[in-house]
């Protein structure tokens, strides 16, 4: 899978490791296995309702609302879970 990554993505992760670098490898690490495995288990992958949109969690409360184009992941938006819902 490729990824490729809107500006409102680009934006919100900057804002995101700007307040926790520690955030930075664990986005990293999942973005790598979207890539490798996108259903990997760890990626708790579900299409949301009403819509196009696929989640991706990171961790507990950090997610990546994601489209799926045959092999091309379109990352929309990254933040909290109340934030990008």
């Amino acid at each position: 899978m490729r990824i490729r990554y809107t500006k409102e993505f680009q934006l919100e992760y900057s804002k995101i490791i700007k307040r926790n670098l520690g955030l930075r490898s664990k986005i990293r690490k999942q973005i790598t296995r979207m890539q490798v495995q996108i259903n990997h288990p760890s990626l708790r992958l579900h299409k949301l309702s009403g819509g196009k949109y696929w989640s991706v969690s990171v961790d507990k409360s950090i997610r990546i609302l994601v489209v799926i184009e045959g092999e091309i992941v379109y990352a929309y938006h990254i933040g909290k879970h109340e934030d990008v819902y």
